[in-house]
């Protein structure tokens, strides 16, 4: 058997695949072909992995990824690649105006799979604040387009903070719930500074849904005022609500994230939420946020876990997709163990140190090898 790629010698972990141990993986067609120890090589291109982590390509659930429409749009390729991330979901950048060329420019136009939740507003993120206002909400339209494009469109985003609702967030929350029954697809929902308490609009999601900014230190966070998690906020895991990371700009606090870890909540999965504004400060991207779980105690295969196949799963991606699997799609991630005194900063001005980190080595999309030198994580977000 011949292959296009042979990623050679390298630890591979893929908690969900059950994969913890020192194999080949051999790519054809863009699709894994094998996973073994001492594939035959004859005649295929080799990348050695000796001494490296081999992992599924990462899955970034949330970022915002276009660029010209919105102000904080960064280009996929630009920050995807040379961190490991293969799939990225853009977190409601397009509503139903801007849709069409969303698909157009940003979906066909880039190496990295684009996928999007879908913002119940027409104008998206097009506007600074105040997408949700009467006048703006499209669920008509919405329902639309995620019945004719649900490859690209897995979900509806709603930014449920006073300052894009305009007020309450109830009404808003309803109608997209609406929505996402009659279609099927899940609410991604922004959570911090509402109006409203987790323990009021937290019994309106339902299994599939997403929380982001689990960590988020903005008033109607996830604990009470003593520190405590909110008993709704359980519930709602119970019943199969999803809680993501979403780091952005604002909302990842080690103190919130430590104080939910510290009582058995840590995140379902893991997110950037990351913009062409924030992409200098978490450059490589989706990469920095799990190196800054790893400073806060998830093993790496919590984290590992969390940034491939549980947001794949949750997106409801097709077989392969977050996971190291005979027959799946190619995506991969190669990544280095550096060790050294690094620190990491929050949205309050914390830091935490830690003495070791990953480092992007190089990134397999669709069986296409992408090699990251020493300098190339940090190319511009924009495109």
């Amino acid at each position: 058997m011949t292959y296009d790629l042979v990623i050679a010698g390298g630890s591979v972990l893929d908690p969900a695949e059950g994969l913890d141990g020192r194999y080949d993986v051999g790519v054809r067609d863009g699709r894994i072909a094998d996973i073994g120890a001492g594939l035959d090589q004859a005649g295929a291109p080799v990348f050695d992995a000796g001494g490296l982590l081999v992992v599924p390509g990462l899955v970034d659930g949330h970022a915002h990824v276009y660029p010209g429409v919105t102000a904080m749009g960064a280009w996929p390729d630009g920050i995807c690649p040379n961190g490991g991330v293969t799939t990225v979901v853009d977190g409601g950048s397009a509503g139903t105006d801007a849709f069409p060329g969303f698909l157009r420019r940003v979906v066909a136009g880039s190496r990295t799979r684009v996928l999007c939740h879908l913002n119940l507003s027409r104008a998206g993120l097009t506007r600074e604040a105040g997408e949700l206002r009467p006048g703006l909400v499209d669920p008509d339209g919405v329902s639309a387009a995620l019945r004719e494009h649900p490859e690209v469109a897995v979900g509806i985003k709603l930014r449920l903070s006073q300052r894009f609702t305009g007020g309450p967030c109830l009404p808003m929350l309803r109608l997209g719930a609406k929505v996402a029954a009659e279609t099927d697809r899940p609410l991604h929902v922004h959570i911090g500074a509402t109006v409203e308490s987790p323990a009021e609009f937290l019994p309106l999601l339902s299994a599939g849904d997403i929380v982001t900014h689990y960590q988020t230190p903005r008033p109607h966070g996830l604990l009470d005022e003593h520190g405590a998690l909110l008993p709704a906020v359980r519930r709602a895991r119970e019943r199969g609500v999803l809680f993501d990371c979403g780091h952005g700009m604002t909302h990842f606090s080690f103190r919130v994230a430590e104080a939910l870890l510290a009582q058995g909540f840590p995140p379902d999965t893991i997110s950037s939420d990351v913009s062409a504004r924030s992409f200098p400060e978490l450059r490589p991207g989706l990469l920095t946020v799990m190196n800054k779980w790893l400073a806060l105690g998830l093993t790496p295969a919590e984290v590992i876990r969390a940034a491939t196949s549980r947001p794949a799963a949750a997106l409801g991606l097709d077989k392969g997709a977050g996971r190291l699997q005979v027959g799946g799609v190619a995506d991969v991630a190669v990544l280095a163990w550096e060790e050294g005194a690094f620190a990491y900063g929050d949205a309050e001005g914390a830091r935490r140190e830690t003495g070791r980190r990953w480092r992007p080595v190089a990134t397999v999309r669709a069986g296409r090898l992408h090699r990251i030198g020493p300098c190339e994580c940090g190319k511009a977000a924009r495109g």
